[in-house]
Parts: C-alpha cells; structure tokens; sequence
C-alpha cells in the first residue's frame, strides 16, 4: 500500500527500541521515507511468515488514537516480502507517537512531526555508491540525527544472468545488513538511482529499464510517479521534496539519457523542474543529480551541450535565489565548483553571475556528507561538509544566501 505524498516533508525520527530484538519478522526496517502535511509511508522487509502489521498512532497533545491494519499479502510464498504501508488522515503541525506491532509483537515507537509553520535549522546526509564502503560509518551517520537522508543512488548491482529474482536478492541481502538495517530505522530515507541500480547499459534505450524500475520501487517508497498522476515513462524518478525553507529536486539522470548526448534528462523532466521552481518561495533551492553538472568531466552535463546551455539559460530567467548543485560520480573527493554563466552581450564582466557545485565523495571511499542550513530569516547560511569513517571533519564549505541569487 502506498500513500499519494505532497511535496514538504517535516520528521523527526526516534527510535526507542531495537526491531531486531523484538521480531525475528521483522528482516529490516521500518524505514520511513518523508512526511508531509497529512501522511507518511514505512517500508518492512519482512519474513514471509508475517500476515499483520499494526501501527497505532496517537497524538502527544490530544491523546487521540487512530489505528492502522495492513495484511501482509504473500501470494507467491516468498521467503522475504517487501511491503510498504501508508500512514493518512495526520493533520499538519502535530507530533504523533506511532507503535508499531507485528503480528502482535511491538517492533518500536516513531514519532512523527507534520509540516510546521515556523523556521527551524535543517540538517542532511547525502551520499552514493555504498560497494565495499565501511559500515562503522552508518554508525556515526546515524549519531547526526539528521533530518533525512539523500542518497545519489549505487545501492546494488546487477549480477549475470540479469533478471529481477537476481536484483531482487541483492536489494535485500544489502537490506538485512546489520549496520545499515539499524541506519535506515533511525533516519527518513529518499533516493534516486544511478548507473549501478539501473544497469549496465545506461541509456534510455535499456531493455530492462522496466526490471530496474520494478525492483526500485519495492525498496524506495519514495517514488513519486502516483503523486502527479503519470507514469515512470513521463518523469522517470524525478522527485521534488520541502524541507523548512529547503527545496529539494531530485532528478533522474538514467531513464532519458541517449548515447548520443541529445539529452541527459529529457525535455519532459526539465520542463516539469522549471514548472516547479515557479512556485518555489524557498531560501535555498537544492538541485541534485546522480552525475556531475558543470565538472568537467565524461559523464558530466557540460557534455550534453544543447540541453545544458537550454538548461542554464532556464535557470538565468527562474530568477531563484539561493541555487545549489548536489552531485555525484564526479572527481576522486568532494569538491566545490564556482561555475561563471556566461557573459551576455553588453554585461558589465564585474556582473558575471555564478553557480555553484558541490560534487560529493562516495561512501565507498569511506566518506559521508552533511548539508547544514542555520541563521537568522534574511541571514540564513547553507554548510557543507563530508566526514571520515570515523566520523572526522575532511571538509567544509558554508555559503550565505546573499552569495547564492542569479539575479
């Protein structure tokens, strides 16, 4: 089951006791993607014996109770069972207790905050490629107690022969990890995919891009295609997410990509980011892409020339304040990139304005990123940094708003 999501988020995660201790039902999770005004979804990987989970709901002010039922459908037998269940009917501005039982066991209690009116600091990871990353990391990732997490995609591979039974299996052995299984019960979770997660042919002519999709969609509750009533063919897995004064957009930059640079994105997606980021009153507007932007790289959209310039040129004329680039499979470590627009006809060259870039390191070299937004309304301040595997500082940028408007 799953819950039609809107486009602000607003959680805050506490876990209260260990799933794994209470259920032998429960294999991983719960996990739960975002909040918005009125519901959340939570994904289970669960034993297939598992028939019933019960989820009660109460409010901390109020003492109101509503229950949740879910039957477990198994209809093929399976041994382990992805399943995903919406929560609905929460009403904005309220903190809520959810208990979670399965088949009768309590596995934990989350609580939950709907979207807030006022301004609060923000925090969030970002990350991508886990490979044969160290998992003492989600150890300390989980010790930020970070808003949400955003991840950049490379979660698993494909495996010959190349079929969903396979990538199925890869998904929830990655799952059942110890050290990760306890991460994503502490932390919302969303995602996009990259060239790992969608195949080995990574351009929009895959034959099994629908496979990679299917697969995708049982372990990332976060697909959005349903919240604007179209299909993965339209948008792919682009996804808009607010987060206090933080608008995120989380593009797809496999499902359209054509081997001949004509588009990395697609003229739908980028249409429907720019319709978007009309209505952004945001601080800060968080652009982020499992590939590089303005790094000169491959793979990076500087390569796809007649989309990026229609793409810059879109950007220039949005008039967005506080615009930063998120991005992945760039250079060896996180790097910032000052990326100069060019110079119009008659514009003074003391004018010329700037992106700017950040291009993460991946978890599989042992690093982790954190994106910080404090400060005062007006004086508001975007920090980024990327840590060790024990948790060390390696790196740190901050950026005032004032420094980040196009126009």
């Amino acid at each position: 089951m799953r819950v039609i999501l809107k486009y602000s988020f607003y959680i805050l995660l506490i876990t209260t006791c260990s799933v794994f201790s209470q259920s032998k039902k429960v294999l991983s999770g719960p996990m739960l993607s975002y909040v918005n005004s009125y519901g959340t979804q939570i994904w289970f990987l669960l034993d297939g014996s598992a028939e019933n989970i019960e989820i009660d709901v109460r409010d901390y002010e109020n003492n109101n109770l509503m229950e949740y039922n879910f039957h477990v459908t198994n209809d093929d037998k399976a041994d382990e069972i992805p399943f995903t269940v919406s929560i609905e009917t929460l009403v904005p501005n309220t903190e809520y207790i959810a208990s979670i039982f399965v088949d009768g066991v309590f596995i934990q209690d989350i609580d939950i905050f709907t979207k807030r009116p006022h301004l609060d600091d923000t925090q969030f990871l970002v990350g991508y490629n886990l490979g044969n990353a160290s998992r003492e990391m989600f150890y300390h990732m989980k010790k930020t107690h970070s808003d949400f997490m955003v991840w950049l995609g490379g979660h698993v591979s494909f495996d010959f022969p190349i079929s969903l039974d396979n990538l199925m299996s890869n998904y929830m052995d990655l799952r059942k990890e110890a050290e990760l299984a306890a991460f994503i019960s502490s932390t919302p979770q969303i995602s996009t995919w990259n060239e790992l997660d969608y195949g080995l042919d990574f351009n929009s002519s895959l034959l099994l891009k629908d496979t990679s999709h299917i697969a995708f969609d049982f372990f990332w509750p976060n697909a959005l295609q349903k919240t604007y009533n179209y299909t993965f063919f339209d948008y792919g897995l682009y996804q808009r997410y607010a987060y206090n004064d933080v608008d995120l957009f989380l593009l797809d930059a496999m499902t359209f990509r054509a081997e001949d640079k004509s588009q990395l994105y697609g003229d739908k997606q980028i249409e429907r980011l720019f319709q978007e980021i009309k209505n952004t009153g945001a601080t800060f507007t968080v652009i982020a892409s499992p590939l590089p932007f303005t790094f000169d790289t491959e793979e990076s959209y500087l390569s796809y020339q007649k989309e990026f310039e229609h793409f810059l040129y879109r950007l220039e004329v949005a008039d967005l304040k506080g615009l930063i680039l998120l991005s992945a499979n760039g250079q060896s470590g996180t790097m910032m990139n000052e990326y100069k627009l060019p110079k119009k006809a008659g514009e003074n060259i003391n004018n010329k304005k700037s992106i700017y870039e950040f291009n993460i390191s991946p978890l599989n070299m042992n690093n982790y990123s954190l994106v910080s937004i404090s400060g005062k309304r007006g004086y508001r301040v975007f920090s980024f940094e990327t840590y060790n595997q024990n948790g060390s500082l390696v790196y740190r940028k901050s950026l005032y708003e004032s420094d980040l408007r196009l126009n």
